[in-house]
């Protein structure tokens, strides 16, 4: 039989929800700026240039492309600094609008956080000096490999562990210690997304002396969404519709491509 308080409680956090979602797009739209969660560390993604300040990198264009959408310019956004394992609770406690950070979409992570549809997909890769004798997944066994505190390739790395006897992590708080950990020699190779690896490797001061090796066929791929707080469904319908927009004109592969040839060695850390 059907509990009928049970179905009022039920609907009745789905209205609060909505009213809530309408609440937080009405204050973007009466602040007239977004605030964006985004990493400061890498390169080409989302970074903070140490010279100027600005914010830079293919994630903080797209921020400043939805920014445009949303409020009418590139300019109205704001950027709040975000590592991995600070994402999901920087929107659980309102610091920030959404977040654009490489968060991959996870059944368990949409539990706790909303996300829009996919504005970039990618794969697992591991980083290994050159030379190494790591050629691939299997190669890992009695290894040292860095991952990122709070991240999926930490989670995926974790799972994989017993597959990989004598293999050990090395986690580190930011995705760019991830190549500074095998660059110090405190690790034999790092797991992280192949587009954050790539740029890592390219903007580091010798990208010659590093090997990236796809090891995607031994995961689901990482589709990147910009995640809201729960239940911020009139913001998330702007986010799909802005999303959209980006996609079909070209402007998301335009700035990933200008930012992936824009990223050249030595670029200073944050």
């Amino acid at each position: 039989m059907l509990d009928l308080s049970v179905l009022g409680s039920a609907m009745e956090t789905i209205g609060l929800q909505k009213l809530r979602g309408r609440a937080r797009m009405d204050r973007i739209q009466s602040r007239g700026r977004i605030i964006a969660g985004i990493s400061f560390d890498i390169p080409g993604v989302g970074y903070r240039n140490p010279r100027t300040g600005l914010i830079e990198g293919f994630e903080a264009d797209l921020a400043r492309a939805i920014a445009e959408e949303l409020l009418g310019a590139p300019d109205r956004v704001d950027f709040f600094q975000v590592t991995d394992e600070q994402r999901i609770p920087a929107l659980q406690n309102d610091l920030v609008d959404m977040v654009l950070s490489q968060i991959t979409i996870t059944p368990d992570r949409a539990g706790q956080v909303d996300f829009s549809i996919p504005y970039l997909v990618t794969r697992e890769a591991i980083l290994v000096p050159k030379g190494s004798s790591i050629n691939s997944f299997d190669d890992l066994k009695g290894k040292r490999i860095a991952v990122t505190a709070g991240s999926i390739s930490l989670r995926r790395m974790r799972a994989c562990l017993p597959s990989l006897p004598g293999a050990t992590l090395i986690v580190t708080p930011l995705s760019s210690g991830n190549l500074e950990a095998v660059a110090k020699g405190e690790a034999d190779a790092a797991s992280n997304d192949l587009i954050n690896l790539t740029l890592m490797r390219r903007a580091c001061d010798h990208p010659d002396r590093y090997d990236i090796i796809d090891i995607g066929d031994r995961f689901d791929q990482k589709p990147f969404g910009v995640a809201v707080r729960k239940g911020n469904q009139s913001l998330l319908d702007r986010l799909n519709e802005a999303i959209n927009i980006l996609t079909a004109n070209g402007d998301i592969d335009r700035l990933l491509n200008k930012n992936i040839a824009g990223v050249t060695g030595s670029a200073e850390r944050p």
